[in-house]
């Protein structure tokens, strides 16, 4: 695929990547680097990445077009896993542990207890299949890995993380819900190093590389890559080419001209709350609701202009479910903070302590936003 497609849909913001051996970070709403303090680079680190998360993303669509009954399990918390969720865990923890062989940790979200239960054998060849032919097919690696690789790479995702050191963090299908009813998914990655998370890869298959709101564009076809590097921008390329785009989020400064995304699942944010805040702020059109992180990808690109996860009491915010996404957002001009306006901290572990939820938007907009949620907040706890 050309670069002709990129200069059409995003004129005014083509540009490659320069290759730099130092960065200056900006300041960020996500734990990364501050602006004082000067950033290696992590070029190598964002390569092995890309990679991993581009053949994770193959080996789901893969499984997604011949998706069957019995590819489907139920964990404990009774959300479904597929053989894509595991053969994506194992491949790009694979990946990663060849590339950094001597310093190699991963915060992830399966393991393989499970599949080491009488009558799971099937399902355990089936994933590494999937994972040999994913091998195969990028011929970076000539090896095949028994069943026992594939279950220890699929466990090396044990790490708790934290603020030492440096650890990867993985979801290996953000959106599993999504990926069962062919909606919208996310392979989600990114870098933690010493608790800040300088560096963040989506893989999104089912994302179309137009606009989501732009339902004349000529160009349906699908499949993006976003990734970041702190201090360094944020960028877009198909998932099955090279050609690369900078992004950058929406300048909306009236909140009556935005738009809003929230989550599919109304398990996962308070619609009613959502729905309330939209109402102070006067956003005219009705929400867009996307499984997983592929919103911060769209809203990176100026899909739309705010994003509201406000989840039910008690929820715990897992450090996978935002990492690569945060930065995706913060490296193209845009802030992540909780309800109360404090910056997302993954250096605790692998939950996020936060205030209420999560809010996304543009530098202008989030004075305006974080006031909206405030009133609302109040407004729902009020007695009648």
């Amino acid at each position: 695929m050309s670069i002709n497609w990129l200069r059409v849909v995003f004129p005014s913001i083509i540009k490659l990547p320069p290759p730099l051996p130092l960065r200056y970070s900006s300041p960020s709403s996500c734990s990364c680097f501050s602006s004082v303090v000067v950033a290696m680079s992590y070029d190598k680190e964002l390569t092995a990445a890309k990679k991993a998360a581009s053949l994770a993303a193959r080996l789901c669509q893969k499984v997604q077009k011949s998706l069957l009954q019995s590819d489907v399990q139920s964990k404990n918390d009774r959300s479904p896993v597929t053989v894509a969720d595991y053969g994506s865990q194992a491949l790009v923890s694979f990946v990663l542990q060849q590339e950094f062989p001597a310093e190699f940790s991963l915060v992830a979200e399966e393991d393989s207890k499970d599949l080491r239960k009488d009558g799971a054998q099937e399902l355990v060849d089936r994933i590494t299949k999937l994972v040999n032919d994913s091998l195969a097919s990028d011929e970076s690696y000539s090896v095949t890995l028994s069943t026992e690789d594939v279950l220890k790479a699929i466990d090396s995702g044990k790490s708790e993380g934290g603020s030492q050191g440096r650890h990867w963090v993985l979801d290996p299908i953000d959106g599993t819900k999504g990926f069962l009813r062919g909606g919208q998914y996310a392979i989600a990655l990114a870098l933690l190093d010493r608790g800040k998370v300088v560096l963040g890869v989506l893989a999104c298959p089912n994302l179309p590389l137009t606009p989501i709101n732009d339902q004349h564009s000529p160009n349906n076809e699908v499949g993006c890559l976003f990734f970041a590097e702190v201090g360094g921008g944020s960028y877009m390329q198909p998932l099955d080419s090279s050609s690369t785009v900078k992004v950058q989020v929406s300048g909306v400064e009236n909140p009556e001209e935005a738009s809003f995304f929230e989550s599919y699942e109304a398990a996962h944010s308070m619609h009613d709350l959502s729905s309330l805040i939209a109402q102070k702020l006067g956003v005219k059109a009705p929400p867009v609701r996307i499984d997983s992180q592929v919103k911060y990808g769209a809203l990176s690109r100026g899909d739309g202009a705010i994003y509201m996860r406000l989840p039910h009491k008690g929820y715990r915010e897992k450090i996978w479910d935002h990492a690569a996404g945060c930065i995706v957002v913060t490296e193209a001009g845009g802030v992540v903070m909780d309800a109360a306006g404090n910056p997302l901290d993954f250096s605790k572990g692998k939950f996020l302590d936060l205030d209420t939820g999560i809010i996304v938007t543009n530098q202008k907009l989030m004075p305006i936003l974080i006031k909206a949620v405030r009133e609302s907040l109040e407004e729902k706890a009020s007695p009648l």
